[in-house]
Parts: C-alpha cells; sequence; structure tokens
C-alpha cells in the first residue's frame, strides 16, 4: 500500500489547517440555497446510498484499494461456465420515439433530425394518422391476393412491417391487437398527456379526515390534529381547500370544524371544475429508452434474422431489430421500472436468495433525480444548481446540480468494474430523459489546485484556503483529488432491416466529465463537487460543458430469480406455464392459446390509485369563473400493452444462439 504512505504527510497538514480554514470558511458563506452542492452530504448517506446501489455491505469506497485493485478503468463483463470473465458489451438499439408510434412504426428513417421529420415529429397527429391509414390499408388486406392469385403482401412486404405487426402476425392474430393498442396508447398520451388515463377524479374531496385518523391508529403521528396536514396534501380537495378558506376568514377555528359545511359548498360547485387541459405537443425525445437501456445491458444479444412458415404457406422474417423492439417494450412497460429498493420484508427480516445471498425487493434502485427545470441556474463557477422547489414535488432538491459525483464514482467502480453489471444513465442534464446503457468507463487524475494530470499520488492533495469549494466540503474530509471520467456508452441509431447483428455495428460514445472527490485521511470517499474546468481558477460561465449525469439506475442483482426469493411474492419475468408445445426451432407459429395469451398481455391496466399507495393528485380549474388552481384526488389506469414474454424469449433465444 505504496500509495498510502506517499499522502501521509500531506494528510497531517490537512488535519492541521482545515479547522482555522472552516471557521473562515462559516462565517464567508456565500449568498447561495442551502442544498447540496452548496451544503455537503453527510458521509453516512453516500455510503448508505451506494451500499444500497451496489448491493453490497463491502462496497469499495478507498480510493487506493480501487488502485491497487485495477479499477480505474472498467468493461461490463460475466463469467462463462467455466468461470471465466469474458466482455458483455450492451447493444445499440433506438428509444422507439412515442410521436411515430414506438414498435409499431414501419418506417424507420435514416435521418430522423432533417427539418421535414423535425415537423412530424413534433405533430405527432401527421404520424398516428398514417398508422391508422394502416388498418384498412395493410391491416385488413394481409390475407388478400391479386387477380392473378398472388399474394399482395408477399414475404418481402410482410419483412418490411412494422416489430409489433409481425409480432401480431406470428400469433395468427390479425385484429393486430398489440399494434392497436401501441397506437391508442400514442393518441391518448399526444391528446391529454396524463389526462388520457384518468380513471377518476374527485373533486369533492373531504377523505382526509378518515385518512389522518388511519394515519393515528397505524402509528404514523401521535394525533389528528398533527396527521391532518399531510392528509390533507395526499387526499385533500375542494373541501379541505374551502376548509381552510373558513379557517382564514375566521368563520371556524380549525378544519376540523369547517369540514362539514366545506363539503356542502364542494359538493354544490364540483360539477363547474374540470381537469387542467394539458398541451398536445410530444416531446422529440419521449420514447421507451428506459426499456431498451435495461434490456440491452441483460438480455441477450439478437445476433441473426428468425423466420417462420405461415400457415398459408408464406415466410415471416423477424430482424434482429424487430426483436430489440419487442423487448425494449416488454422491459418498459413491465413492472421491474417502477420497483423500490426494500431491504426488508414485513417482518424485517433480511431477506435471502436461494443461494444464501442477501437480495432485496423492487427491481431497480436509482441514485440522482431529474432536472425537470428547462433554465437552471448557473454559480459563479458556471455550474447548474437548484434554485427553487421542484415544480412536482414541491420540493427544493438536489436535481439540476446532477447526481453525486461521489455516489457517480463509486457506482463505475464497484457496479461496472468491480461487478460487471451494466447500469443506466440518464446523459442529460434538464429537463429531457435520454437513458442509455453503460459499457465502460476510464479515469485520469489531475492536481485540482493546477490542472496538472499525474499519478494519483501526485495529484491528491490537502484542502487548504486556495480551495475554490472549501466553504462546501465535507466535514469529513481532509483531502481532494481531481478525477476527469471518461463515460462510454452505447448510443441510439436508427433500426435497420439487417441480417445479423454484431458488437461491430454498435454505436457507443464518449462523454468525459470533471469532477473532485473529498477523502478522509485514510483516502476513503467521503464527498466530491462537480467542476468546470481542472484548475481551481473561477469560471467565466462560457461555455460551460454540463456533463454530468441528472440520475443513473441499476437493475437489481436477483431480478432473474424474483419469486423465488424468501419471502418475497412480487416476480418478475416469469413466463406462462400450461401453453401448448410450440415448435419454433422448425420454424412452426405458435397454436391458437398462445394468442389469447398475448391478448391478456397486451392489455396488462397499470393501476394508480389509492388502493396501490399512489394518493396522486390533479390540478383542477374552475370553469365558471376565475379562481386558485387547486389540487384534487385522482386516479390512472394506464394500459402498457406488453409482448408475451413466453414469445420475446422464444424469439431472442432463436436469434441469439
Amino acid at each position: 500500500m505504496k500509495l498510502r504512505k506517499n499522502v501521509t504527510a500531506l494528510s497531517m497538514l490537512a488535519v492541521l489547517s482545515i479547522s482555522s480554514f472552516q471557521a473562515l470558511a462559516d462565517t464567508e458563506r456565500r449568498a447561495y440555497p442551502e442544498i447540496y452542492p452548496f451544503v455537503p452530504f453527510e458521509t453516512s448517506k453516500i455510503h448508505n446510498d451506494v451500499q444500497k446501489l451496489t448491493e453490497d455491505e463491502t462496497f469499495l469506497k478507498n480510493i487506493y484499494d480501487m488502485h491497487v485493485g485495477g479499477l480505474f478503468s472498467g468493461k461490463t463483463h460475466k463469467k462463462d461456465a467455466n468461470g471465466n470473465i469474458e466482455e458483455f458489451q450492451p447493444w445499440t438499439s433506438t428509444y422507439w420515439p412515442l410521436n411515430k408510434g414506438l414498435i409499431a412504426d414501419p418506417t424507420p428513417t435514416k435521418n430522423p433530425w432533417n427539418p421535414i421529420n423535425i415537423r412530424h415529429s413534433v405533430d405527432w397527429k401527421h404520424n398516428y394518422k398514417k398508422l391508422k391509414g394502416r388498418k384498412r390499408g395493410v391491416h385488413e388486406r394481409i390475407n388478400d391476393k391479386d387477380r392473378k392469385g398472388r399474394w399482395i403482401f408477399d414475404n418481402d412486404a410482410l419483412a418490411a412491417l412494422a416489430a409489433s405487426e409481425k409480432y401480431d402476425l406470428l400469433l395468427g392474430d390479425t385484429s393486430f391487437s398489440l399494434t392497436v393498442k401501441l397506437w391508442s396508447y400514442m393518441n391518448k398520451w399526444g391528446s391529454k398527456k396524463e389526462n388520457g388515463f384518468l380513471s377518476s377524479f374527485d373533486v369533492v374531496g373531504g377523505q382526509a379526515l378518515e385518512l389522518a385518523k388511519k394515519m393515528v391508529s397505524e402509528g404514523q403521528y401521535d394525533n389528528v390534529d398533527d396527521a391532518l396536514p399531510k392528509a390533507i396534501e395526499l387526499r385533500g380537495g375542494l373541501t379541505e381547500h374551502l376548509a381552510e378558506e373558513m379557517v382564514k376568514e375566521g368563520k371556524y377555528g380549525s378544519i376540523q370544524e369547517a369540514l362539514e359545511e366545506a363539503k356542502g359548498v364542494a359538493t354544490s360547485e364540483a360539477k363547474n371544475y374540470a381537469p387542467k387541459k394539458k398541451n398536445t405537443m410530444m416531446a422529440l425525445w419521449e420514447g421507451i429508452c428506459h426499456g431498451w437501456a435495461t434490456a440491452a445491458g441483460i438480455v441477450p444479444r439478437p445476433r441473426k434474422s428468425v423466420t417462420f412458415n405461415l400457415p398459408d404457406g408464406r415466410k415471416l422474417k423477424f430482424y434482429p431489430d424487430d426483436l430489440k423492439g419487442l423487448a425494449a417494450l416488454l422491459w418498459a412497460n413491465s413492472l421491474i421500472q417502477d420497483g423500490k429498493y426494500n431491504p426488508v420484508n414485513e417482518k424485517n427480516e433480511n431477506l435471502v436468495a436461494d443461494n444464501g445471498e442477501k437480495a432485496v425487493t423492487g427491481g431497480i434502485i436509482m441514485q440522482g433525480l431529474r432536472c425537470n427545470d428547462k433554465k437552471p441556474k448557473t454559480d459563479e463557477w458556471g455550474r447548474f444548481y437548484d434554485a427553487a422547489p421542484d415544480f412536482f414535488s414541491k420540493k427544493l432538491e438536489p436535481r439540476c446540480v446532477g447526481v453525486h459525483p461521489a455516489t457517480w464514482h463509486m457506482g463505475l467502480v464497484n457496479i461496472i468494474g468491480n461487478q460487471g453489471r451494466s447500469f443506466i444513465v440518464e446523459r442529460k442534464v434538464k429537463a429531457a430523459v435520454d437513458n442509455h446503457p453503460m459499457s465502460s468507463y476510464k479515469m485520469e487524475f489531475y492536481n485540482p489546485y493546477t490542472g496538472k494530470y499525474g499519478t494519483l499520488a501526485d495529484s491528491v492533495r490537502p484542502i487548504d484556503e486556495d480551495d475554490q469549494f472549501l466553504d462546501f466540503r465535507n466535514g469529513d474530509s481532509k483531502l481532494i483529488v481531481g478525477v476527469k471520467t471518461t463515460m462510454v456508452y452505447m448510443d441510439w441509431e436508427t433500426p435497420e432491416r439487417r441480417n445479423t447483428d454484431s458488437e461491430a455495428v454498435d454505436s457507443p460514445k464518449e462523454i468525459e466529465m470533471l469532477y473532485d472527490l473529498e477523502l478522509d485521511a485514510d483516502g476513503n470517499i467521503v464527498g466530491g463537487q462537480w467542476r468546470t474546468t481542472e484548475t481551481g481558477k473561477k469560471f467565466l460561465n462560457i461555455g460551460a460543458d454540463h456533463t454530468q449525469p441528472d440520475f443513473f439506475w441499476v437493475v437489481t442483482k436477483h431480478w432473474r430469480r424474483a419469486g423465488q426469493v424468501k419471502n418475497q411474492s412480487k416476480a418478475y419475468f416469469e413466463p406462462l406455464t400450461g401453453l401448448s408445445t410450440w415448435n419454433a426451432d422448425k420454424g412452426d407459429v405458435p397454436a391458437e392459446d398462445w394468442r389469447m395469451a398475448a391478448q391478456n398481455a397486451h392489455s396488462f391496466e397499470y393501476l394508480q390509485t389509492h388502493d396501490m399507495g399512489w394518493n396522486e393528485k390533479c390540478e383542477a380549474v374552475n370553469t365558471k369563473k376565475k379562481g386558485p388552481i387547486i389540487e384534487v384526488p385522482c386516479e390512472y389506469k394506464v394500459n402498457r400493452p406488453q409482448p408475451l414474454l413466453n414469445v420475446v424469449n422464444e424469439l431472442i433465444r432463436l436469434s441469439s444462439e
């Protein structure tokens, strides 16, 4: 551990000097919000976040141990049957734009960003009209022949269908159930956004008091008065709004006293309220990038086209990109996407998988938060920061600043470098969401005061008065080191009708980012700050590159055994049993019972209801007179059509073998 000895003297200097500098920093804090990066995360929070993220109680957090382990660069990898490590590269695909119908789009274009395509992307109705036209022009004629007895849709024409249309045809579904469901989703989202999936819109409300009593009975609060504000936040409607107004006017002494009269007034006025209208624009980035980015790092790569014999003698070919689309849709609309980390069960016992390893419930684990601000504030160093409460959460949170650099650094080293797993990075700061599968990384180090690159030992320096972020350092930090990290992820590309697919046709992309890491005297990472330049000089906010991710997330280790883990009932990706045998290896199509099972999967309804613990609120406007917009309880039932897992598994198996 030679590197540890090289910094011993630096550590001692830092210990002697940091207290005097901290006193100065406390009196000269800048006029920034009391939030990260201006208020440091506690060491315990950072380490707890990384432990949850990696599902490893012994995760690497010491920068010198990372050096000894050769983990300042890493690539996704896996072990073969003999325990040998082999590289595994997530596969490139597209985000399957929603404004073009997701995987129901039969006409991929080579240049989606040219002026004509951008116009059509913004005006999604143009694309929707074309898709709807396929019902008469394609779907109803799929089995027709011309006057000479030739198929109107021959083998070549079938091969040019959209991925969802091929899937429907494989199952003998001439109603094209999955495809039509995707059209419907596109139309509802485009025309009404969230309102297109409203199942209840409770203007009156009046349920907050009962919810408050329930909270008290469950031990969440000591009394109803304490619980009522939270209950109103969750389930309050016009009744609670009017009750609060009556109290402000002095008509009643408490909200509880005002509720009875307020409910009567709310009941009579409810008919005047309607959901606040949403715009009908679709963002260019909307799609199922979250499905592709997740599947690409876990589902085997489709490597060759797969062809089936239809009962009428025609051939139906699936290209590798068709199968990528089906896998992406399956993962995007699955429950795994919204799984929450929960390391213990209801009995507060650690969950244990069949192999004895600790397991967690939930499908994904995330770090960082989405920036919903289109024009975030910048500090004197040119960095984005959060100056006001988030529009949706109503809280001042570290969103636009990006995921914490210490968490990011340890996530790369532990998940990709040590465990070999891919994770998903949302690579854009600000409101757009752009998920990609991570493939590899490499790190370089520099002196944070001079900007000079060198060895780790040369780059680790004590914190002193020249540190531009002295005011904002973690109290446990004694040393800092500059880091330039290059992350390599799979960029999206337009789907093509290629018969083969391999790593050679992938589209890896590199992004460089600068940050510093705060270290304790032993070299443990305890904090950090994003940077816009290597040196300690102030930045003039000209041409700043904001390359840090908004957030990143990873699928839990034991997702494959979900449902088999002790005391865990939620299961992901378990194929249906009891279906008839499908001789897919011979090119046969599935029997009728597969089609019936598939239509159930297409009809999957995602319930964002009170019973499911959502407690959603919607904005309501008075259509008769001007007044404040109020929030009222609402529920959603969202059709998230999924291809049948059994079918996708077979297609991927045939293509990847």
